[in-house]
């Protein structure tokens, strides 16, 4: 009798211990988000329904900061920070202030943002997007309307969007919040970049010209000259040191894990070019830009 009575008891246990474990993986199923009935999301998902909902918003408006880094130094040169409003969801303003002078990449060719009184002074541009591509307002010979142009945080998503690419989650976001880390195709950077470099040159020769062209008699002729062969000169060895050049182009994208909305994107675009000299260079321009006010 005894032991019929040790082997009630076991079976006992042993189904009460089967109906505590089928308990404790319910909840466990039940509790894990991505597990049972969600699925999480992929990276590249993530950053499809972020560039959908940022498109689809009629106004928004954020502010970043940008500089450039050379030879991996802490240091930054040309720092700025920048503005910009989005509105009636195809027309962009952005505004910056500029500390100091600005340099083109490699050209030699620099402008100085002062106004009379010496004190920093700041530039804006308007841009409309048509078809698909953001055409700028602005007047050509404005300052650093090519320039501006890379500082518009949609119609970088937006060409990241066309582009060869690497998502990646990344670790350590917030409950509230997914991470992602964008890496673009070499080839890609590197054509996105030259593009970039081509539409600040034309912007700095067509400002020069307009100043030139206020110049009166014989001395506009030669001015205008003398401006247009140092252009041509930078413009050439911008295209030589690109040629050989190497670019390496990461982003970071923060998104809103409710309503998928980009709530940061930082880059950093890497370029390794040797000079005339035959150095060997490296630079980093390095943005950060927060999303907010969306409507």
């Amino acid at each position: 009798m005894e032991k019929v009575h040790g082997r009630v008891k076991i079976d006992m246990l042993n189904r009460h211990s089967a109906r505590t474990l089928w308990l404790f993986v319910s909840i466990v199923i039940i509790g894990v988000p991505g597990c049972g009935f969600q699925r999480d999301r992929t990276p590249e998902e993530v950053f499809s329904l972020a560039l959908s909902g940022i498109a689809g918003k009629e106004t928004l408006s954020f502010e970043g900061e940008a500089g450039l880094r050379r030879e991996n130094s802490g240091l930054f040169e040309n720092q700025f920070k920048f503005e910009g409003k989005l509105e009636n969801h195809d027309r962009l303003t952005l505004q910056t202030r500029l500390p100091g002078e600005v340099t083109a990449v490699g050209t030699g060719i620099q402008t100085t943002a002062v106004k009379n009184n010496g004190q920093p002074s700041g530039f804006s541009a308007s841009f409309e997007r048509k078809q698909g591509q953001w055409m700028s307002l602005s007047a050509q010979h404005e300052p650093l309307r090519g320039s501006l142009s890379r500082f518009n945080p949609i119609a970088q998503m937006e060409k990241i969007d066309q582009m060869n690419k690497t998502i990646q989650s990344e670790y350590g976001a917030g409950r509230r919040t997914r991470t992602l880390r964008i890496e673009l195709a070499p080839e890609d950077a590197k054509t996105w970049a030259l593009a970039q470099l081509n539409d600040e040159m034309n912007a700095i020769r067509a400002e020069y010209m307009h100043k030139a062209a206020t110049v009166k008699g014989a001395r506009k002729e030669k001015l205008e000259k003398d401006l247009d062969k140092v252009w041509k000169q930078g413009e050439t060895t911008m295209q030589q040191m690109m040629k050989q050049a190497s670019v390496q182009t990461v982003y970071h994208l923060t998104v809103d894990r409710k309503s998928s909305l980009p709530l940061r994107l930082s880059s950093e675009s890497q370029v390794s070019y040797t000079d005339n000299n035959r150095k060997s260079n490296k630079e980093a321009l390095v943005t950060d830009v927060n999303f907010k006010s969306y409507q």
